[in-house]
């Protein structure tokens, strides 16, 4: 049961970090509900590099690819219906920009690493002197 509660507090404070919360927030929060002591989240932390792909399977990019792709997708759907749902005009507004950031994340996660390496593949043929119609 100690090493289910380990994975739960670990998860969580990936979590929390996520959210913007600072190291001592979190290692407060987590101590008292894990009822742990402060130094064992703090281990966590210090050895997150050991146990943080396990956790998180970060080994395949491929997988991240489309994990980070779902998630900016799932955002942009909310968004959207905030945007049909909404009867405030900074509702609205509010959600046409998510969807924008959502948007161009996308782009950013997906599009844009293939088109850098079209582009140095290219790059790397004209420095060869191969023609690149």
């Amino acid at each position: 049961m100690q090493k289910l509660d380990t994975v739960s507090r670990r998860l969580e404070l990936l979590k929390l970090e996520g959210m913007g919360f600072n190291r001592s927030e979190i290692v407060k929060e987590l101590s008292e509900k894990h009822q742990c002591s402060e130094r064992a989240v703090y281990y966590d932390f210090e050895n997150r590099e050991d146990w943080q792909p396990v956790l998180q399977q970060l080994g395949d990019n491929q997988s991240i690819l489309l994990k980070a792709v779902n998630r900016y997708e799932q955002i942009y759907r909310l968004a959207s219906v905030r945007l049909l749902t909404g009867v405030q005009e900074a509702t609205q507004l509010g959600a046409l920009n998510v969807m924008l950031k959502a948007n161009s994340k996308i782009l950013e996660v997906a599009v844009l690493p293939e088109l850098l390496s079209r582009l140095k593949t290219l790059e790397d043929k004209a420095k060869r002197g191969v023609f690149v119609p």
